[in-house]
């Protein structure tokens, strides 16, 4: 990189970490797993499982309608938020990221806490028992994991929209609906589709949800795959779904790459005055009141986590008891495993695959700085992994890499792997939007006097950024902290992490001990909040 410079250089390891680690390993599994079967013929035989079939039928349902519930609360909250400007609208912003951050056990847990039996919220409506389980219970927590990014796309797709092109409107009498119609509504609809999709493909894929507020009846294509490698021990068919699951996740993943692309064409042509909350306006008032009911909602959640896990372990006991007890011999008799030892490797993982993360998306950014045409390409290879889907992530890693690796003791680099490739696609758009606010003339004067490329962008650039870094970092960290899917499918006992703890708890009939877990990963997941909204940092896309 000291020598003559190439701008394609920089962009080789993350391509050939995540092809080597997630799209070779992957297209493997496929063609096994289609061979395996007898071809296109084995395919729809396998289909027509009517376990498959209900898994394929569940996917549908479940995302489909995950998707329009979280539209109808969070787009209307994105057009306020992206329309005007107030008093703590910047701090509403941030704390619309918290749910993403949130392992999904802990938004799983949080739902039976505010809806199940006994919950905040159904003792007060019974009628709302029907979200604490079952599809009820599930669409309320993609809905709570994924309205708020469907928020922020939306906001995001309105604050694209042309100033010019809305007072041209205004100037030749246009009222708000010819406003809406002609300036900003486009966009605002834009991002909104963005965010269907998106909340589709992660509520199709969702795993911890169906595992736990319905069972197998509920289970997606993803849980579905799982058990049968896992559960019935037919890697065969298992890997013959995950092609069904592939050809299914296609279309809406290409989608929402080109729906992205737009909004940051959009994004980079526009600069959007401050705009104040028209009040006197009742067609106002709806909009505001969905943002707050989605603030209160994120806050609810939070607090609804936080106060099981300070609830008494047992009766007479005293409140936080959970929390003694999590590090004390009886959660080591039951589960083979101590917590400590739990909370050391989901660190150690963590850590490890945030650091791998970010020395890829720093690579990354100076070589997009000369070949800035390969973004969009690049983008693309670094999602494919959350389309093949955590668990055929991990699948195809068990399949292909543990052998090469040397068998069974290899886990723990197979669980690294798989958190590191899931959090590249979240920690190379905070690097590379910071980067790309950085004026290229810095560079460029740097070289001037003398200094190599890759000398100026480390002395000179990457200093600018790194509030992009700190936010890409732990994003990133946040993330694989709070990361089950794939490392349910690989984790032996001696590399449990903390969600998997969870699960195993909430599997041996302990609730108490299982919220104060759900309770310890939150607190990390707000700190890494806290830190990143400090100094006005937040995260983009």
């Amino acid at each position: 990189m000291t020598g003559r410079f190439d701008g394609t250089i920089p962009l080789l390891p993350v391509v050939a970490f995540v092809a080597a680690f997630a799209i070779v390993p992957a297209a493997l599994l496929l063609a096994t797993g289609t061979v395996g079967l007898g071809g296109l013929s084995g395919l729809v035989r396998l289909a027509a499982d009517p376990l498959n079939r209900q898994a394929l039928e569940n996917s549908l349902l479940q995302g489909g309608a995950s998707a329009a519930a979280a539209v109808a609360v969070g787009a209307p909250a994105g057009v306020f938020l992206g329309r005007y400007t107030f008093r703590g609208r910047s701090e509403l912003l941030a704390v619309l990221i918290v749910p993403f951050l949130l392992p999904t056990l802990a938004v799983v847990l949080g739902v039976e806490t505010i809806f199940g039996t006994g919950g905040v919220v159904s003792s007060v409506i019974p009628g709302t028992r029907v979200l604490g389980s079952g599809f009820g219970g599930i669409v309320a927590a993609n809905v709570l994991y994924n309205a708020p990014v469907v928020t922020l796309l939306t906001a995001v797709g309105v604050e694209s929209s042309s100033p010019a092109l809305e007072e041209t409107v205004a100037t030749l009498g246009g009222g708000p609906f010819a406003t809406f119609r002609d300036g900003w509504g486009r966009p605002a609809a834009l991002g909104a589709a963005a965010g269907a999709v998106l909340t589709f493909l992660f509520s199709a894929l969702a795993f911890a949800g169906p595992l736990l507020l319905c069972g197998a009846k509920c289970y997606t294509v993803e849980a579905r795959i799982w058990s049968l490698d896992q559960v019935l021990l037919s890697p065969a068919a298992a890997a013959g779904l995950a092609v069904l699951l592939i050809g299914l996740l296609a279309l809406p993943a290409a989608a929402y790459l080109a729906l992205v692309a737009r909004l940051r064409a959009a994004r980079r042509s526009s600069d959007r005055p401050a705009r104040p909350v028209p009040w006197g306006r009742p067609w106002v008032w709806p909009f505001a009141a969905a943002t707050l009911v989605l603030g209160l909602s994120v806050a609810a959640l939070l607090l609804a986590v936080l106060d099981a896990a300070a609830r008494p372990a047992a009766p007479g006991a005293g409140e936080f008891s959970a929390f003694m007890q999590l590090f004390g011999p009886s959660v080591t008799s039951r589960l083979g495993v101590s917590t400590l030892a739990a909370t050391a490797n989901t660190v150690f993982f963590a850590t490890v695959a945030t650091a791998l993360a970010l020395l890829f998306a720093i690579a990354t950014g100076f070589g997009l700085s000369a070949r800035p045409g390969a973004a969009r390409a690049l983008r693309a290879l670094v999602f494919a992994p959350l389309v093949v889907s955590p668990v055929v992530l991990s699948f195809a890693l068990s399949q292909f890499w543990r052998p090469v690796f040397g068998g069974s003791s290899t886990v723990g680099v197979l669980i690294l792997l798989a958190q590191a490739t899931l959090a590249i696609p979240f920690a190379l758009p905070a690097v590379e939007v910071a980067l790309r606010r950085v004026p290229a003339n810095l560079r460029e004067s740097a070289q001037t006097l003398g200094q190599s490329p890759w000398p100026a962008y480390l002395d000179v650039e990457l200093p600018l950024v790194r509030d992009g870094l700190v936010t890409a970092g732990l994003f990133a960290f946040a993330l694989s902290f709070g990361e089950f899917t794939a490392t349910y499918f690989l984790a032996t006992p001696t590399f449990t992490t903390l969600p998997i703890e969870l699960y195993r708890l909430e599997g041996v009939r302990e609730p108490a001990l299982a919220a104060a877990v759900a309770g310890l990963l939150v607190l990390v997941s707000l700190v890494a909040f806290l830190v990143i909204v400090r100094g006005g940092r937040r995260v983009e896309f």
